[in-house]
């Protein structure tokens, strides 16, 4: 990860030490030109421009080999052995194009091999090794021109300038050292970052996970998984603000198990509990998906049908009320058969949750008036039926 970074950061800092470094080059090349042999000076400059292009196709390949580590090291030996040419280039420039005097020339070459060496110091220090690999060849032939082949130093000259020019390397060598340390503990620091916010976005991830699960329980009974009355209600409240604004309509059909407490005295509460979790999963699974069901409470539950008037609402709760009839469920005695009766109701002009209830709810009585195990709406009630649940409180 780390030499990831590293070599990232470097494809970036050498495509702009190379555009700064080729007008150097030409400089080079129009300050020589017709000074000495230009076949000499047309060899180095091609040798350097040559260099260039491959370090910015080293920068290029980077961009493709950046998702694969296995080939990061490879890389690396490559811009080791590239910087190393490149050094040589430098400061083989002295050797290369030497004028064997103390000239405007000799000046200008040391003045541009100086600023070559403090823009790659910024280029490549990114990794340590990849700038010693380019100093170490320039310090090299630099000794070599001036102690050997410069043509104008005495003894003592070469020395003073090989003492200098060795305290100026060491400078470049440690600064070279600070800035990789430096740009070490950055990209670590940064992956701590990085990891610390991942590690940040996930626990956030679990708890919205969890505040979810949380949210969900809330709306849910927990003994047959379906919504509760809390949701049946704020979900009524919200369908009939809909119809409110858009005269959308819907239905309520109201649910009540036959006889179940006779059930529960005959055959006890835990096989009532699996009366009521069965008729809850033979419901749920005969309604539409947009349909809302739940248990309103005890062995009465609720369905809230969305975009459903009065005559498509019957024809649901009597799939409903069949499918329940012939169910059969598990761990019940086999004689046991279950039913039930079902109100229903649509929505009103000026129609609140209590109201859609009651209606629902005188339907559902109507049908146990009836016999039970049948459906009944609310425009089917008699007229002596107007007081809540007057008649027919036993259920």
């Amino acid at each position: 990860m780390l030499l990831g970074a590293q070599l990232s950061e470097m494809a970036a800092r050498d495509r702009s030490s190379t555009v700064v470094g080729i007008p150097a080059v030409l400089t080079v090349v129009w300050m020589h030109w017709g000074h000495i042999s230009n076949a000499i000076v047309l060899a180095w400059t091609s040798f350097m421009l040559t260099i260039m292009g491959i370090r910015l196709l080293l920068g290029a390949r980077w961009v493709a080999a950046e998702k694969n580590p296995a080939q990061w090291h490879q890389l690396l030996y490559w811009r080791i052995l590239i910087s190393a040419i490149y050094g040589i280039g430098w400061g083989g420039s002295m050797i290369v194009l030497n004028t064997s005097s103390l000239d405007v020339l000799t000046a200008f070459k040391v003045g541009t091999l100086t600023a070559a060496l403090g823009v790659m110091l910024n280029s490549m220090s990114v990794v340590f090794v990849v700038y010693l690999a380019f100093l170490i060849p320039c310090w090299i032939l630099l000794m070599v021109y001036i102690f050997f082949l410069s043509g104008f130093l005495s003894t003592q000259d070469a020395i003073i300038c090989g003492v200098a020019i060795t305290i100026f390397g060491v400078v470049l060598i440690g600064a070279s050292f600070s800035i990789a340390r430096l740009t070490r503990m950055f990209f670590l620091r940064k992956f701590e970052l990085d990891e610390a916010l991942i590690q940040t976005r996930a626990s956030h991830q679990r708890e919205m996970k969890m505040s979810e699960k949380l949210a969900e329980q809330a709306r849910r009974d927990a003994l047959t998984g379906a919504y509760n009355r809390r949701h049946l209600t704020e979900q009524l409240d919200y369908q009939i603000n809909l119809y409110l604004r858009t005269q959308q309509p819907f239905s309520v059909i109201s649910i009540d198990i036959d006889h179940f407490k006779l059930i529960n005295d005959q055959h006890g509460h835990d096989v009532g509990d699996v009366v009521l979790k069965d008729t809850s999963n033979v419901m749920s699974l005969t309604l539409r998906d947009i349909d809302i069901f739940g248990r309103w409470g005890g062995e009465e539950f609720l369905c809230i049908l969305p975009n459903t008037e009065i005559e498509d609402a019957k024809i649901c709760a009597e799939r409903l009320r069949t499918s329940l009839k012939t169910a059969k469920f598990d761990g019940n005695p086999e004689h046991l058969k279950v039913t039930a009766s079902f109100g229903v109701t649509s929505v009103q002009n000026g129609d609140s949750v209590k109201n859609m209830i009651k209606r629902a709810d005188l339907a559902l009585y109507q049908a146990k008036a009836n016999g039970r195990d049948q459906v009944c709406n609310f425009g089917t009630i008699p007229l002596e039926l107007t007081e809540y649940g007057e008649k027919f409180d036993e259920k």
